[in-house]
């Protein structure tokens, strides 16, 4: 078949390449150079006609990704320093001396190749985001390679950090683990932010659309970027993806900076994330390319020294319940009305040294509880971004880019479960026992003009549901790329999963611009893998194989059902604020995160 677009289109030598800005991939999957034989000839660095269809397809395939990623006020004009190593363009002339270019590399074989520049685009947008699986590449080679080859085992979308990782046990704990860590301590690190090299798992070409929030306010997962370079880098270099938000390692990763997490000794306890820190330079997206900085709850006099823990050994703090005070004097009470100075002295007032000790371990489990109780029923608010008064002029709206709610951080794009709407009859083709999920617009700060109360917080934004339907959806049905990389993988896993080819995952809008309370929020909503090959992964994979997709939100509870003390706080000011005595280290803001 004649490849006609290689005889018209421009050639780069037809301006001048001075004026070009190199893009270099530093991630491939080429194997040409592995393949004993390729069809066509190579091409000839003395042929005219060669030299302009190469450089031709690097400006045009650079043009696309700078279309695709680059934001939109960049005005350069950008050329490929090269194909990703591992691709080879060859010519093929044809009987009448035209020439046709194809590009070889495929890993699906030799005889697989773009034949034009636009469509191997759609691979190096996939090869420049940080997935490995094939299946969420929309190229047509990888598209129809995973359908061949779909016979031969399941495709799943399963990170490959985490692959190799043994699940650890998934008994709730009766009461969290008591004493002194027994690692080394670990001076807290501010965050990973600086070594970040992040971009989100999701279909490459997919662009989320930016979410209306308040003034001057907009909310964009992060995306590959394309970065300019003036002068030539080092060939190896790669372009920059644009930074994760402060405190977080990828849109849908599942453990962020400041949260409040379970983690494994010999049983399970209750801890703070003071840092995230890369294994290595080249960071996958899932949260098992990281370790985690932990600070045990407890209470600062015990100094509880800092450890470190892999995500194999850590849940989500909405995955297990907060046990019950056991000693009755501190029954009833919250964490910050107790003097833990005094009651630790009396409590552990021993002379036997051992039963001493005993004694001050269980002072730091039951602080650790109430300690936690009094975290998930406080808040704070970071990253403000304007006001304006309530359009009843009763109050006054603050807006902020980030909360953090209890346990969790949330943020303006993130998905939250809430409560359904009291109409069910608003979206028929969505079923009422799947989880509500907001994608959230604005994070508002509701404070009286005249101080008479506490000010309350509350979200906005569209509510969906997932359903499972025949194509073609109604018109409920919201394309995923519009939502966000956690809506996106989500669908992308469940059609995986999905044996009967006929339904396809979709997610529908039950209730626009809708309005939550913190009392109607239940928390984060996770990507089903994602969490799923944290708390329980045999589980997972033994679903996958049967075709059955596990509803991984009904694992967690919701934000008033896993520890609250009965005392509501509120808000408190900053993370620091929140957490005060309850642990032995400083919790310090990530940078970029400005606390109010």
């Amino acid at each position: 078949m004649a490849n006609s677009h290689a005889q018209s289109a421009p050639s780069a030598q037809d301006n001048n390449v001075d004026e070009y800005y190199p893009i270099y991939i530093g991630r491939s999957d080429g194997k040409a150079h592995t393949y004993p034989k390729l069809d066509h000839n190579p091409l000839d660095p003395k042929s005219e006609a060669d030299t302009q269809q190469l450089e031709r397809w690097e400006v045009i395939i650079a043009g696309h990704l700078a279309h695709q990623l680059a934001p939109s006020d960049d005005k350069k004009q950008y050329k490929l320093a090269g194909f990703p190593h591992g691709y080879e363009l060859r010519c093929a002339v044809r009987k009448d001396q035209g020439r046709d270019y194809y590009l070889y590399g495929h890993p699906a074989g030799p005889k697989s190749n773009y034949r034009t520049p636009g469509d191997f685009v759609l691979h190096l947008l996939w090869l420049v985001s940080d997935s490995t699986d094939y299946s969420q590449c929309s190229c047509d080679i990888c598209v129809k390679w995973v359908e061949l080859n779909k016979g031969a085992a399941p495709v799943i979308i399963v990170p490959a950090d985490a692959s190799s990782q043994q699940a650890a046990s998934n008994t709730p704990p009766q009461a969290a683990a008591s004493g002194r860590a027994p690692a080394q301590p670990v001076q807290p690190v501010q965050s990973a932010q600086k070594a970040q090299k992040a971009s989100s798992q999701q279909k490459a070409p997919a662009q989320p659309k930016p979410l209306s929030a308040g003034p001057s306010q907009t909310a964009a997962p992060s995306q590959p970027r394309v970065t300019s370079q003036p002068a030539a880098p080092p060939a190896a270099a790669a372009p920059v993806p644009a930074p994760n938000p402060p405190g977080t390692t990828g849109p849908s990763n599942v453990f962020r900076v400041g949260e409040m997490v379970w983690y494994k000794v010999t049983a399970w306890r209750l801890g703070l994330i003071l840092a995230i820190n890369p294994k290595s330079e080249n960071v996958a997206q899932g949260d098992g390319s990281f370790s985690f900085v932990l600070a045990p709850l407890g209470h600062a006099l015990l100094k509880l020294q800092n450890v470190v823990k892999d995500v194999v050994d850590m849940r989500p703090f909405l995955t297990f319940s907060v046990p019950n005070v056991s000693i009755e004097e501190l029954q009833h009470k919250s964490f910050e009305a107790i003097d833990w100075q005094a009651f630790a002295m009396r409590y552990s007032n021993e002379p036997d040294t051992q039963k001493r000790h005993l004694r001050m371990q269980m002072v730091g489990l039951e602080a650790s509880k109430m300690a936690a109780r009094y975290i998930n029923d406080s808040f704070s608010v970071f990253n403000p971004l304007g006001q304006e008064p309530s359009p009843d002029g009763q109050h006054n709206v603050q807006y902020f880019t980030g909360v953090y709610l209890g346990a969790e951080m949330v943020r303006v794009g993130d998905p939250l479960r809430v409560t359904a709407p009291l109409n069910p009859d608003a979206a028929p083709d969505a079923p009422v026992d799947t989880t509500a999920v907001m994608l959230v617009s604005k994070i508002q700060l509701l404070a009286p003009w005249n101080g008479d109360a506490p000010p309350t917080l509350q979200f906005q934004g569209n509510v969906f549901r997932v359903i499972r339907a025949p194509l073609p959806h109604g018109q409920n049905v919201i394309p995923p790329a519009q939502l966000g990389p956690a809506f996106e993988q989500e669908l992308m896993a469940r059609n995986q999963i999905e044996r009967d080819k006929s339904m396809r995952w979709g997610w529908s809008i039950i209730e626009r611009d809708a309005v939550r309370a913190e009392t109607e929020v239940q928390g984060r909503f996770y990507v089903t893998y994602r969490l799923m090959n944290i708390i329980d992964r045999d589980r997972f994979q033994a679903a996958i194989q049967q075709g059955v997709v596990e509803e991984a939100q009904t694992y967690l509870n919701n934000r008033s059902h896993s520890g609250s003390g009965g005392h509501y706080i509120g808000r408190r000011q900053g993370r620091a604020g929140t957490v005060g005595a309850a642990v032995s280290s400083t919790f310090v803001a990530p940078e970029g995160m400005v606390e109010t």
